[in-house]
């Protein structure tokens, strides 16, 4: 009995969240290996046609804890200035799912030694909430309070990059949603929840075919508490990867990783909790998937970013 209770208070605790901050984006250890999903202005970016597979889950052992699922496919056009890519996102927390879906452009232009891609993302979020998931009996009146919405959203970024570093601005998401007094739900639009994203790195080479790939992120919004995050992977030969993270107060990540092929590769990261969750918690688990499927231009190595 104590156990439901807890575990019914914490499906309430997330779903309270969810209804106030139902601006925020998912937590993602390996930003930099997924920049499309964080910034529309990465669309492109690997000058070919790439497909990436995302997937988190938090907090592992709680029950009703977030779970990420994210699909992206993306090229440049003919016209080298222009990228266009569609993106698929499924999330879960608590008694709320969400599935989104978007459509990402980007313009780019060569600057200096790279590039400059400014990026715009357009979407529909379809979410619902089920009540009588609380329950193990059916109760009519839970059942009842279950809810389905559709909502618009969009986002704006800014990125660039070369062969060597990369530097990135966005803000994912424009619009959130809310429910009125009958207890339906529409668009909500508010700057001070705003999510503003920074994050850069680059790749620095190393002797005998070592290298070392350093990123960091920072989150600020006047809405949520900032974050701050900072990676460091190793390469050996450009194909085996390992390496170390920290997110400010939440977690020490341990990530590894390996490009198979100059077009297939793959992410890992175990995130270790030393928050308030960390008695509650074995971890969170993150898969990264990318495979290109041919190189607009003949690149000599693979770009992680």
């Amino acid at each position: 009995m104590i156990l439901r209770i807890k575990i019914l208070a914490f499906l309430l605790f997330c779903f309270c969240i969810l209804e106030v901050n139902a601006q925020q984006t998912a937590e993602v250890s390996l930003f930099d290996q997924n920049l499309t999903y964080l910034n529309p202005a990465a669309t492109g970016n690997q000058e070919a046609l790439a497909l990436s597979f995302f997937y988190r889950n938090n907090w592992t052992g709680m029950d009703g804890a977030p779970s990420t699922q994210f699909v992206s496919v993306h090229a440049p056009l003919k016209n080298p200035k222009v990228a266009l890519g569609v993106m698929l996102e499924h999330e879960s927390i608590g008694i709320t799912n969400y599935t989104g879906i978007y459509f990402n452009y980007a313009y780019r232009f060569n600057l200096g030694p790279g590039k400059l891609s400014l990026g715009l993302k357009l979407g529909l979020n379809s979410g619902s909430q089920k009540y009588i998931d609380l329950r193990e009996d059916d109760d009519q009146a839970f059942n009842e309070n279950n809810r389905t919405f559709f909502v618009p959203d969009a986002g704006f970024g800014a990125l660039y990059y070369s062969d060597m570093y990369w530097v990135s601005f966005s803000i994912p998401r424009f619009f959130g949603y809310k429910s009125d007094a009958s207890g339906k739900y529409k668009m909500s639009h508010d700057i001070s929840e705003y999510e503003y994203h920074f994050a850069g790195g680059g790749k620095i080479a190393l002797p005998n075919e070592f290298s070392v790939e350093p990123s960091v992120q920072l989150v600020f919004s006047t809405a949520y508490p900032f974050s701050f995050s900072v990676n460091a992977m190793g390469l050996y030969k450009n194909s085996y990867k390992a390496g170390l993270g920290y997110r400010y107060k939440e977690a020490f990540i341990i990530m590894i990783g390996y490009n198979l092929t100059r077009q297939f590769s793959l992410g890992y990261s175990y995130d270790i909790n030393i928050g308030s969750l960390s008695d509650y918690t074995s971890g969170s688990h993150e898969v990264n998937i990318q495979y290109k499927f041919g190189y607009k231009v003949n690149a000599s190595n693979p770009r992680g970013f």
